[in-house]
């Protein structure tokens, strides 16, 4: 996957959506960090499926009581 600052993705926009048209992935990344914010991919790739949430989906439910915060202890067990 390609890396670039916004900087760098604004000054060369028409050349990257070139180059993802024929299948590259860009990272665009933000500020003296350079943090990554997003992420460029071609249409193709997208995916609009539904999530499987298990193989109890439809027969089991989950409901969770409380805020679901927990302890280190609950969390290992102990």
């Amino acid at each position: 996957m390609n890396k670039m600052t916004v900087a760098d993705f604004k000054s060369s926009f028409s050349t990257v959506l070139a180059k993802v048209q024929s299948g590259e992935q860009f990272q665009i990344l933000y500020g003296r960090t350079k943090k990554p914010v997003a992420t460029l991919i071609p249409y193709k790739l997208k995916t609009n499926k539904k999530r499987v949430l298990g193989t109890y989906e439809g027969i089991m439910t989950f409901t969770e009581e409380g805020d679901g915060k927990i302890t280190l202890e609950e969390f290992l067990g102990v």
